[in-house]
């Protein structure tokens, strides 16, 4: 009777330590940390491909990926820089976006 008591507890304790999942809200975070990195780096594609790796593997980092808009949206501006239409419109979508993300 101990040792199947001892047993059940056992399971528990491995069940709910490989039921944990990582946070996607967190691992959206870091994704959105190396994608600014990057862009500070200047390398504006690495930086575009984390960002849209981050809106695909973490569909639910909600925070994370109102914040990659605003980054992504800073990183087309700069893009656009020399091109003047491109960078009247980058940067008025910019500005809404930052409105209406309000972050």
């Amino acid at each position: 009777m101990h040792n199947t008591k001892w047993s059940l507890f056992l399971l528990l304790v491995l069940v709910s330590c490989s039921g944990r999942q990582p946070d996607p809200e967190q691992q959206g975070q870091q994704m959105l940390t190396e994608a600014r990195t990057l862009y500070a780096q200047g390398n504006y594609a690495a930086a575009r491909d984390s960002i849209l790796s981050l809106r695909q593997h973490h569909p639910t980092a909600l925070k994370a990926r109102r914040q990659a808009i605003l980054l992504l949206d800073s990183l087309e501006l700069q893009l656009a820089q020399g091109d003047s239409l491109k960078t009247e419109f980058y940067s008025r979508k910019l500005l809404h976006d930052m409105k209406e993300i309000g972050d």
